[in-house]
């Protein structure tokens, strides 16, 4: 089974990075659900801020689709492009300074690592553990499979199926009728 940090100890990971590119990098590919190459590879054109979307594109299968774009992040992106991308030459998101490609995965790998320590985290979690945590949040929220499925690109349902596995929805009630029945 996946692990899966709680909302909180995602907080306490990502205000642990103390790097401005490298923060709003691990917050957007958790707050879409991204897979770390996908994330890196997100570029200006790929947002659309009207419709509140963020398009994936050749992910895994070399499939495109669209993902959610929370307003919150929008704004931080935003913030992010004025105050550290504006004189960038390139169209990927997240760049090193004076850089034109995407940062590397082995740099947002060790830096999610010395947050993940840094935060008091002793899961052993991995940028990928961003991923399972959102599609977990989502079900844990009463989103449907099939919409999550969706959303992380899955071609197949059984994929998706894992997270029921993690979390139960409807069981945060669980522990006070169990508490109410001893």
């Amino acid at each position: 089974l996946p692990v899966v940090l709680s909302t909180s100890e995602v907080r306490t990971v990502l205000s642990a990075v103390r790097h401005p590119v490298r923060r709003v990098a691990l917050a957007t590919i958790y707050a879409l659900g991204l897979r770390l190459g996908e994330g890196l590879r997100l570029e200006t054109g790929h947002i659309d801020a009207e419709r509140l979307l963020v398009w994936v594109r050749d992910g895994k299968g070399a499939r495109d689709r669209g993902v959610p774009l929370p307003r919150p992040l929008l704004t931080r992106l935003r913030h992010y492009w004025k105050h550290q991308r504006a004189s960038s030459p390139s169209s990927y998101l997240f760049v090193p300074p004076n850089g034109t490609a995407p940062l590397h995965e082995t740099t947002l790998q060790k830096t999610f690592a010395a947050a993940r320590h840094d935060a008091g985290i002793g899961k052993h979690a991995s940028i990928h553990t961003l991923r399972h945590s959102y599609a977990t949040h989502l079900l844990e929220g009463g989103v449907s499979l099939r919409t999550i499925q969706q959303v992380l690109g899955h071609k197949s349902m059984r994929t998706t199926e894992l997270y029921m596995h993690v979390t139960q929805p409807g069981s945060e009630h669980l522990q006070e009728i169990v508490d109410r029945l001893m």
